[in-house]
């Protein structure tokens, strides 16, 4: 009987035991589902909350970055037209307008504009001072070759010289002060007539000597006419040279001395290049002839020297 009543008392224990552990995994598992629903509903809250958040947030710096990038094509687009407006001033050929509306548009651009524009500034002025410094050797060598004899060689490079600085003066937008740009290209004329009528004169001053093939003045004359004058000689000298030049031909080949025809075809030269070189606006005064002189051109070298200026 003891045996048995101890071994129902030790089944008793070990159902309460069991009963117990039960019951502690029941409580567990219990409380893992409160776990369970507590975090499940906090990060359901929590997703709730920052998804939303993050995709505003998204579309609110997409939004930003946007409007960045309209501003700054705007902006590019504006300075672009402002500068198209510009246009003229941004390819005259005077260096220093062009260095103005550099200066101009570097203190007012930002960031790479900036950069480029006092780039571009920068090079203005080194090609501006290289100019000055050009204009300053070529006055130099005009200066020297004005104190010289004037030969065919020299009335050369002195008109080689006035294009030049004609050329950088209109670069740079500088005239001198005591000469304007004008003067400078009509240095050459004024030589190349002054020293047509001096041949004219060797020509036809003496008229008791044969004309000369050979003479320096007869060569000369033919270099002017068919070379240094083309171009420079208006068209009423032009076609008084050309009945100069047929007279003087004639009297060449004829061995004859200068004819008063040829003294007077020199003589309306004279004034053909004088009223030339006045500028003058008024209709030329010997206009009145050219009909005359354009049909004696045209003559027979044997049928001019019975012609007249009279129309």
């Amino acid at each position: 009987m003891t045996d048995a009543s101890d071994e129902m008392t030790n089944n008793s224990q070990n159902m309460d035991a069991l009963s117990m552990a039960e019951m502690d995994l029941r409580r567990y598992e219990a409380r893992l589902g409160v776990w369970k629903v507590v975090l499940g509903s906090f990060i359901v809250g929590l997703a709730g909350i920052i998804i939303p958040a993050a995709i505003n947030m998204t579309t609110l710096l997409f939004d930003t970055w946007q409007k960045e990038a309209r501003f700054e094509l705007e902006k590019q687009t504006a300075h672009q037209q402002y500068i198209k407006d510009f246009f003229e001033t941004a390819v005259n050929q005077d260096v220093e307008l062009r260095i103005r509306f550099a200066n101009y548009f570097a203190n007012l651009s930002d960031g790479d504009q900036k950069l480029l524009w006092r780039g571009y500034f920068d090079q203005l002025v080194s090609e501006r001072n290289a100019s000055r410094d050009k204009i300053n050797a070529l006055e130099a060598n005009l200066v020297k070759l004005q104190k010289v004899e004037q030969t065919v060689e020299n009335v050369t490079e002195l008109d080689l010289i006035a294009r030049e600085l004609n050329w950088t003066y209109a670069e740079i937008g500088y005239v001198p002060l005591d000469r304007g740009v004008v003067q400078v290209v009509g240095g050459k004329k004024e030589r190349l007539y002054g020293e047509t009528l001096d041949v004219i004169a060797q020509l036809s001053g003496d008229t008791s000597a044969p004309v000369d093939p050979e003479s320096a003045a007869y060569k000369r004359f033919w270099e002017l006419y068919r070379r240094d004058l083309i171009g420079v000689e208006s068209k009423n000298v032009e076609l008084r040279m050309v009945v100069f030049g047929k007279e003087l031909q004639r009297l060449a080949e004829a061995g004859e001395a200068p004819s008063p025809w040829l003294v007077a075809v020199g003589q309306s030269v004279q004034d053909a290049m004088q009223h030339d070189l006045s500028g003058a606006d008024a209709p030329d005064p010997l206009s009145g002839r050219l009909g005359s002189l354009r049909e004696l051109s045209q003559r027979p070298i044997a049928q001019q020297s019975n012609g007249s200026l009279q129309p």
